[in-house]
């Protein structure tokens, strides 16, 4: 499947990626309110979101880090908030964080990934400085059978 009949803009502020089953809001925590966050911060944008009904939906949530690493590929071209090449699909608007904050985590650490090199890392869940999140919806990967 090509980028793009995978993913579709759905004109609501989300974008639907049809390979993976998953809606993602169209633009990062950043883009939507230029701050960074902490990964708590984070999983309360998701919840606001949820709360307000973005999109028409209460269950948005912070994606798994899977789940993100779904959205990076060598072949994508796209620009961070800095101008700096990131490989995040370019349906997605440019202009977001190159870090994002995943919904995994081990007591004051959480992880992390960089749209630039597809790396994860873990990071101390109370660090402010250059992250993001971008919310998701849809069956979690970690609650989906494998046949």
């Amino acid at each position: 499947m090509n980028d793009s009949t995978r993913f579709t803009d759905n004109g609501n502020g989300t974008i639907t990626d049809t390979e993976n089953e998953l809606i993602w809001t169209r633009e990062d925590s950043w883009q939507a309110d230029q701050k960074w966050v902490t990964w708590d911060e984070a999983w309360q944008f998701a919840q606001d979101l949820s709360n307000r009904k973005f999109a028409g939906f209460n269950d948005w949530r912070m994606p798994e880090q899977d789940e993100v690493l779904t959205l990076y590929s060598p072949d994508f071209v796209n620009q961070d908030k800095y101008g700096k090449e990131i490989k995040l699909a370019p349906i997605f608007p440019s202009g977001p964080q190159a870090t994002v904050w995943t919904s995994e985590g081990v007591g004051n650490d959480g992880n992390i990934v960089q749209f630039a090199t597809g790396e994860t890392s873990v990071l101390y869940k109370s660090k402010s400085g250059r992250m993001a999140v971008r919310p998701v919806r849809g069956k979690p990967f970690s609650e989906r059978k494998t046949d």
